[in-house]
């Protein structure tokens, strides 16, 4: 199971979010600069964000984001289930695959897939900042 490039900046972003001091917003450059990510990609994600209620976003000039949730509120499967696409290990329809009336793989994957969210359902935002000190200086976090 591979994550999304999008999914894997989401986490990112939150985490940064989550690192600094409450209610301060944080801006898409500060972000693209700390990660070197595309503002494009940023910015995309910022917005899904927003509307899915894990940041708060503010418009305009002097605008920005923050954590739209406390940390331990945001569940990590529940995340990822949000950013990714589909949650398919393998296409069996597109082409359509000769086996897969008759195929078990479709199921083993499946229960794959299962087992992966169900590690992530146990785990929120503040396990993935629990080293805060750490991250703080490695993201150079004034």
């Amino acid at each position: 199971m591979k994550l999304t490039k999008h999914t894997d900046y989401a986490l990112r972003i939150l985490m940064y979010a989550a690192l600094q001091p409450e209610g301060q917003l944080l801006s898409i450059q500060e972000v693209t600069d700390t990660y070197d990510l595309s503002r494009n990609h940023v910015m995309k994600i910022v917005q899904k964000l927003g509307h899915e209620g894990y940041l708060k976003t503010l418009r305009g000039k002097g605008g920005g984001f923050t954590l739209g949730k406390p940390p331990e509120a945001i569940n990590l499967g529940e995340l990822v289930l949000c950013m990714e696409t589909t949650m398919k290990v393998v296409e069996c329809e597109q082409p359509m695959c000769r086996i897969s009336p008759g195929c078990e793989l479709k199921g083993v994957l499946a229960e794959a897939v299962a087992a992966f969210m169900a590690v992530l359902n146990r785990y929120s935002l503040a396990d993935l900042i629990g080293n805060r000190k750490e991250l703080i200086k490695l993201l150079a976090i004034a």
